[in-house]
């Protein structure tokens, strides 16, 4: 993702993980793509309040414009009776506490001015699957969350928005992903960056709190714009039918 936003204009951006030797590598690669872009390497544990607040005190005072959280993993992949608690709530830990972390933080650094958060969510969010409780769990708290930092922080000119990547096999969380998903792996890392670049934009300003998926053809979606913001759709509900409903209100 990083090299999108390269080619796309970004004149600085930092990249953050465990691997030092990974995020080099992807240095030097977005580097020769895109010279004129500053690409920094950093290394922090995204569960460590202590971590994220050492990260975001070394950028001496700048401040991304936009924050991509990106990181995730899928320990727990068995029912839940037979799941490893350290394993299980492991998943949380990455998926929705490093976010929480790294996402506050970044609120705080921007002191009131405007920014866009996108954070990397997954279909299970939006499913009940066997064997995912952790994940699927963790991942519907992402998009959940994205509406609640969209509702507190928008008027401050924040967007946040919440998207599926694609089922992309060549990626650390597509090699370790179940076998009832491994045929639908078929996506690219170029088609999750070229959706993380769109959601960035002003156009996909209608998509603010919401959660898509990758391998929507976006161009029909911004078609729906008007439905979508009227209808609020692409938000986590209830469905309570209107039969409940109107049960309840009686």
């Amino acid at each position: 993702m990083t090299k999108q936003f390269a080619l796309a204009g970004a004149h600085r951006i930092w990249i953050v993980g465990r691997d030092l030797e990974a995020l080099y590598e992807t240095q030097i690669e977005v580097q020769a793509a895109a010279s004129d872009c500053k690409v920094t390497p950093l290394t922090a544990d995204l569960t460590s309040p202590s971590d994220v607040t050492k990260l975001f005190d070394s950028l001496d005072g700048e401040v991304p414009e936009v924050l991509l959280n990106n990181a995730g993993v899928s320990l727990s992949q068995v029912h839940l009776i037979d799941s490893d608690p350290v394993q299980w709530w492991a998943d949380w830990e990455v998926n929705i506490h490093g976010l929480y972390l790294v996402t506050r933080q970044w609120l705080k650094a921007l002191t009131g001015r405007a920014g866009t958060v996108i954070s990397t969510s997954s279909s299970v969010s939006d499913r009940v699957d066997p064997n995912m409780s952790s994940y699927g769990t963790s991942k519907h708290a992402v998009n959940r969350l994205t509406e609640m930092i969209q509702m507190e922080y928008g008027k401050q000119g924040v967007r946040a928005l919440a998207f599926h990547p694609g089922g992309i096999a060549s990626t650390g969380m597509g090699q370790a992903a179940p076998e009832q998903y491994r045929a639908n792996l078929f996506d690219t890392v170029d088609l999750a960056a070229s959706t993380a670049l769109y959601l960035s934009t002003p156009e996909a300003g209608y998509l603010d709190g919401r959660f898509v998926y990758s391998n929507w053809n976006m161009e029909h979606v911004e078609q729906l714009k008007d439905v979508i913001v009227k209808d609020n759709l692409l938000v986590a509900r209830i469905n309570y039918g209107s039969i409940l409903s109107a049960d309840v209100v009686r």
